[in-house]
């Protein structure tokens, strides 16, 4: 765990050096006023071109964009096309391809049937089939760090929220900072291209394609192709080129960790729980949180 406070890493760039700021926060429970608390934290650590990254899922709970998935009825016919992506396409492909799955063969081995079934109908409803393909996280919808049977949905006008975000923190703090919301799912850029990514999830960023299902499956076979990044949703500032944006994006998610645990079953693990309904709100403090890195660009002569 890196410690809170500055720290400096290498961002690959020539002439260009990096500066983080981390800082740990309380849960952002729904109707959080989560600009406040931003201030309140970074204000002191913010000049005029820090780049305040924030993860997306926090966001949409803070703002009430949130489901509850036990409304969801299940049916046969969504059983049995859960059971055919999850069991066959993927239980099989991901592990014995991709060598890479450890975390989605245990969400498949130990969530029950039903409850993998009204996530999948929510994705498809949420981001359509080519979402509905992808083996976890579908459409950027998220039930990691939430309690019950609530998950995150993602941000429809993510563009717009966080150009708010940035004008009020600019006022506030008098300083001319960026905001760039990002999100664990996956972006693959081709190493030998600079202009054009293909995400996982949809995205509000210029050269990034949302490929759903599909570009995981791109992305996971062509390792050697493609470079690998979490998922800048959406940014408002100073466009530095989309390389530098990923990098970014990857450099804030290495500091963020991940609250209550990787994915769902971890968090129960963690809590001692031994179903979703145990899980209460309360609990989502029992660790600290980290959904805003300041990032500062400095070019070096």
């Amino acid at each position: 765990m890196v410690r809170e406070g500055y720290d400096t890493v290498d961002c690959g760039f020539q002439h260009v050096r990096i500066k983080v700021v981390k800082k740990s926060f309380r849960y952002w429970f729904p109707g959080s006023n989560f600009i406040r608390d931003i201030v309140r934290r970074y204000r002191d650590s913010l000049d005029d071109g820090s780049v305040i990254v924030i993860t997306e899922k926090a966001v949409s709970v803070a703002l009430g964009n949130i489901y509850d998935e036990s409304v969801i009825k299940s049916d046969i016919i969504s059983k049995y096309l859960t059971l055919i992506v999850n069991s066959y396409l993927w239980g099989r492909i991901l592990y014995r391809v991709f060598r890479h799955g450890d975390d989605f063969l245990r969400l498949i081995k130990e969530v029950p049937l039903e409850h993998l079934t009204t996530h999948k109908k929510l994705s498809i409803k949420y981001g359509g089939l080519k979402h509905f393909i992808k083996p976890y996280s579908e459409g950027g919808i998220d039930a990691t760090n939430l309690p019950y049977y609530y998950v995150s949905l993602p941000l429809r006008n993510a563009d717009k929220v966080v150009r708010e975000v940035r004008e009020d923190i600019v006022k506030l703090v008098g300083k001319d900072v960026y905001v760039l919301l990002i999100d664990s799912d996956r972006t693959f850029k081709p190493k030998q291209t600079s202009s054009i990514a293909i995400s996982t999830r949809p995205s509000y960023i210029k050269g990034i394609i949302d490929l759903g299902g599909l570009g995981y499956i791109l992305g996971r076979l062509f390792p050697k192709v493609f470079s690998e990044y979490p998922t800048p949703v959406a940014y408002e500032g100073f466009w530095y080129g989309l390389p530098r944006i990923l990098k970014i994006a990857k450099i804030a998610e290495g500091f963020m960790g991940h609250g209550l645990g990787r994915i769902a079953v971890d968090m129960l693990r963690n809590l001692g729980k031994k179903d979703f309904s145990d899980v209460r709100w309360v609990d989502m403090n029992r660790v600290k949180h980290y959904p805003v890195i300041v990032v500062k660009v400095e070019e070096v002569k």
